[in-house]
């Protein structure tokens, strides 16, 4: 019940299109003059042809489209007449008709797509939604990561801003919406009901102050799609109690982050390199996280039971800590309980097969 109404709400959204509108009514048109000229055709012609209602379809379809073949043509004046004015006067008119408005909404759609006045919510779902464009660098490093990334790779890009007339560049599974953030109208176009995960960046007028927007932005997000995960970039910790009240999954302060680093690589030097290559994905180890609630579900294991199975099992992995709550927990306790709820926080060369590591330890365990 709940896909036909919705292909029905698809259907009233196509139709609001004026062109294509214009394509439906045209071949309404067509089919009716057709259907009209091969009952005249076959009720006048039966009668000194020997002829079957097909044929009086065939002529009416070859003619309508101006093939024309000949090999079967009106003998009576009643046949002619309808042949003339259905197909010659009215069929004939409306199909280049139809061609050129086919033509036009072929033509109008890809300009739309590109202004970034499309509607998307026919033709993407599970995307991944980037709000604002504070520069191309910012935003081209943003879409490389996620390129990069074998989770995120497949997935296609929206871009909302309504600072840009068009995209600066041109890459494949990258869309753009032009509008403001903060307008329903804007999020439904760039389908958020159905968007994997949204992430938020400052404006680039005013990074400080746009933190109020952003979140403005998130609680627009959250109001259109409950269930969706919204990640937001904040200016500044002074405006971190800004999204307090959200149910915000992560708020960066980036610019925060970016000046503490630079200010510890004065005193520790070789940190900065560090960090960077744990976050991106591109060259040398990465940082992620996975779910441990089905190896927890083969028996209670503690940090340590955990670390004590990678190390038996020989596994490539560092285990930082975990998050829980939504919080990061970095180098607990080593007798914490961990909960099936619980994240791991990992580093590896590379992300590695959680699933062929859960059936080792798995394998391991049955074997205790």
């Amino acid at each position: 019940m709940f896909s036909i109404l919705r292909m029905l709400r698809r259907l009233r959204r196509r139709v609001q299109n004026r062109y294509i509108r214009r394509v439906m009514i045209t071949i309404g048109i067509v089919i009716i003059c057709i259907m009209i000229n091969s009952g005249t055709f076959y009720h006048f012609e039966k009668q000194v042809q020997d002829i079957n209602i097909w044929d009086s379809f065939w002529l009416s379809f070859t003619t309508i489209t101006t093939v024309g073949y000949g090999d079967i043509s009106a003998k009576t004046i009643q046949g002619r007449l309808a042949t003339m004015v259905l197909l010659y006067f009215i069929g004939l008119a409306s199909f280049p008709y139809l061609v050129t408005q086919i033509v036009d909404l072929t033509v109008e759609g890809a300009n739309e797509r590109r202004r970034g006045f499309a509607d998307l919510r026919d033709s993407l779902g599970k995307h991944i939604i980037v709000v604002n464009f504070p520069d191309e660098l910012t935003v081209g490093a943003i879409i490389d990561q996620l390129a990069s990334d074998p989770l995120c790779a497949d997935r296609d890009i929206v871009i909302i801003a309504d600072t840009l007339q068009e995209l600066p560049f041109k890459r494949e599974k990258v869309h753009f919406i032009h509008g403001s953030s903060i307008q329903i109208d804007t999020l439904l176009r760039a389908n958020v009901e159905e968007a994997y995960v949204a992430l938020v960046l400052s404006s680039a007028s005013d990074r400080r102050s746009s933190d109020a927007l952003t979140a403005a932005t998130v609680s627009m997000i959250e109001q259109v799609n409950p269930k969706i995960r919204v990640i937001a970039e904040c200016s500044s910790v002074e405006h971190l109690t800004l999204f307090e009240p959200l149910r915000c999954s992560a708020v960066i302060p980036t610019q925060n982050i970016g000046a503490k680093l630079l200010a510890q690589e004065i005193r520790d030097r070789g940190l900065a390199p560090a960090v960077s290559e744990l976050l991106t994905q591109a060259e040398g180890s990465e940082l992620y996280s996975e779910p441990i609630e089905e190896i927890i579900s083969l028996r209670p294991m503690t940090m340590n039971d955990l670390q004590s199975f990678l190390v038996k099992l020989k596994i490539q992995l560092v285990l930082v800590g975990i998050i829980r709550n939504n919080q990061p927990w970095i180098n607990p306790n080593a007798e914490l309980n961990l909960e099936g709820t619980d994240r791991l926080i990992l580093i590896s060369h590379s992300r590695q097969d959680w699933e062929s590591i859960y059936n080792q330890i798995k394998q391991a365990v049955q074997n205790e």
